[in-house]
């Protein structure tokens, strides 16, 4: 399953990019994505959302007979949201720096974690860790769920720490925190992490806009193009991309920048994509890109019917603001609070 999901993550990854720069042999069909694609450059501000299109049966029918996954699984799978919003004085393709955001949730209307990015100098916290335990330790084992009973005995102490504590208690009562991340450099710096081993050092514009251009080179003219008619309000368009050919030629493209990309992310990884054509839905709505369905089903063989992915694109997204009442998080605090409920614990 955990190759399968990589395998689904490079694929996602790759289409999407192929669906942008479509080629003169699928003029018609891929006009419309290239052009929907231009549009989402043109905006200021754009959210994207993730999760699986499918309930709980639906799930579990289909990765029952995967290693370790639960009904539980099946059920966090079911409701979990993931949420992207970016945001720039300028349209997002010319823009330099910007704002982002990020939200999980699991159902309902609360979220479990939100976390705001204001051009990268502030950065705001939002987590409901008891739920976020609870998630886990529900699809987990007997250990998880002990770990659980020991952080909520945490959280109850937390609450008896002293008012000097205030951020700390906000944090851990799912309030909005600040965090400037200088300060919080000076902390690392003190117990011997660099910014390089903390993996913090950013891209560069030029670098950025480099690898793009070799990954649109290496794929632009791979992926094939096919009207598949109009549905719920939408138009859709079937992309069709040969993975193995397409990740192959990926990789080659990203030998250069290795030194460049993330930690942890390795081209061979790319290895894993299955010889076979992958075939994405692409939903158009005035022109505009609202969504891209992949069937997961596609990269393991052992998923047992259809198991439907969804990216959503928001046209009316609004910009990245910095959340109302947040209190400033120190790391000072962090450390001071830690100290306090270890020696609750140990005279409990």
């Amino acid at each position: 399953m955990r190759k399968g999901a990589a395998a689904a993550g490079c694929v996602a990854f790759i289409a999407t990019a192929a669906v942008s720069c479509g080629t003169a042999a699928n003029l018609t069909a891929g006009a419309k994505v290239q052009q929907a694609f231009a549009r989402l450059g043109e905006q200021k501000a754009m959210t994207v959302t993730v999760g699986f299109d499918g309930t709980e049966a639906q799930i579990w029918s289909a990765l029952k007979g995967e290693d370790d996954f639960t009904r539980d699984n099946a059920k966090m799978l079911a409701d979990l949201d993931v949420s992207l919003s970016v945001s720039s004085d300028q349209a997002l393709q010319k823009a330099k720096d910007g704002s982002v955001a990020v939200t999980v949730s699991a159902g309902g209307d609360s979220s479990l974690l939100e976390v705001r990015s204001l051009n990268g100098k502030k950065f705001y916290v939002k987590a409901d860790l008891k739920q976020l335990m609870t998630l886990g330790s529900s699809a987990g084992d007997a250990e998880s769920k002990a770990d659980l009973k020991e952080f909520q005995s945490m959280l109850d102490r937390a609450d008896k720490l002293p008012s000097s504590y205030k951020s700390v208690k906000s944090l851990l009562g799912g309030k909005w925190v600040s965090i400037d991340p200088d300060s919080f450099e000076e902390l690392a710096k003190e117990f011997g992490v660099s910014d390089t081993a903390a993996g913090t050092d950013a891209l560069d514009t030029k670098t950025q806009q480099a690898i793009v251009r070799a990954v649109a080179k290496a794929i632009g003219s791979n992926a094939t193009f096919k009207d598949a008619g109009s549905k719920n309000g939408a138009d859709h368009v079937t992309v069709t991309v040969p993975a193995a050919k397409t990740a192959d030629a990926l990789a080659k493209a990203l030998k250069p920048y290795k030194d460049d990309l993330p930690d942890g992310f390795d081209a061979a990884d790319l290895k894993d994509v299955p010889s076979k054509n992958i075939t994405l839905d692409v939903a158009l709505k005035d022109g505009a890109l609202s969504g891209i369905t992949v069937d997961v089903a596609q990269f393991d063989k052992g998923i047992k019917g259809e198991l439907p992915l969804t990216i959503g694109f928001g046209a009316d997204a609004k910009p990245v603001r910095a959340p109302a009442g947040a209190t400033v998080l120190n790391p000072q605090d962090i450390m001071g609070a830690m100290m306090a409920l270890m020696t609750d614990a140990d005279s409990a």
